[in-house]
């Protein structure tokens, strides 16, 4: 399954870079819209952020392609909602 693989190499990346400490990363079923691109879903969390983040890939992506992008994401600003 893409998600074993995927978490594997963030492993290793994660070990060589010193990056973010990823907890856990899911990624979706190739997803077919009416038009565009087919995409994925990339899900993970990360031991110092209580949120998880989310990002859409092309479905093309390889495992390590996906990999990279959540080894070297920068964790922006997140928005709360205050009105409750």
């Amino acid at each position: 399954m893409i998600e074993d693989t995927v978490f594997k190499h963030l492993r290793t990346m994660l070990k060589r870079e010193h990056a973010l400490p990823v907890q856990s990363c899911r990624v979706s079923q190739p997803v077919q819209r009416p038009w565009g691109r087919t995409y994925r879903l990339v899900e993970w969390t990360t031991a110092t952020d209580a949120p998880s983040h989310r990002c859409v890939v092309p479905a093309e992506f390889t495992d390590t392609e996906i990999a990279q992008l959540v080894a070297t994401h920068v964790p922006g600003r997140v928005y709360a909602d205050l009105a409750r």
